[in-house]
C-alpha cells in the first residue's frame, strides 16, 4: 500500500463519521448502544468536527511532497494509539457494544499504518 492510498482510506473514513457525528449524533450513539443526552450530541458533534478536520488534513496532505507528511504520521499515530486504548476499555466495559470493535478496528488500523510508514522510512514516504 502506498502512503497515498493509506491517506486516502483514513480520509475517506474520517470524513464519513464526522458527517455523520455532526449530522445524526444520536443514530451514531444509538448504534453504539449509548444513549443520547444533550451533552453526549454536543460532543459527538464537537468529535465530528474534528473528524471533518482530519479528514480535509489527511485529503491535502496525501500528495504532498514535504516532510511535513513525518510530521502528520508521528500526530496521527500518537492520537490512534490514545484512542484505540480508550475505544477498548470503554468496550470491555460496557460503555459501548460490539460496535466499539469496529472503532477499534479502525485505530487499530491507523496506528499500524503510520508506524509503518514513519519506521520502515519506505521509498513512498521518502521519495514524497
Amino acid at each position: 500500500m502506498t502512503i497515498k492510498t493509506f491517506f486516502t482510506i483514513l480520509a475517506v473514513l474520517a470524513l464519513v463519521h464526522g458527517i455523520g457525528f455532526v449530522l445524526a449524533p444520536e443514530q451514531l450513539a444509538a448504534g453504539y448502544g449509548m444513549a443520547a443526552s444533550p451533552s453526549l450530541v454536543l460532543m459527538a458533534r464537537l468529535f465530528g468536527a474534528a473528524l471533518l478536520a482530519l479528514g480535509l488534513i489527511f485529503w491535502f496532505v496525501r500528495d504532498n511532497s514535504s516532510e511535513s507528511v513525518r510530521g502528520v504520521l508521528i500526530a496521527t499515530g500518537i492520537g490512534d494509539v490514545v484512542g484505540l486504548v480508550v475505544v477498548v476499555m470503554g468496550t470491555t466495559a460496557g460503555t459501548l457494544n460490539a460496535m466499539g470493535w469496529v472503532a477499534a478496528l479502525i485505530y487499530l488500523f491507523g496506528s499500524a499504518g503510520c508506524g509503518y510508514f514513519v519506521m520502515a522510512r519506505s521509498p513512498e514516504l521518502s521519495s514524497r
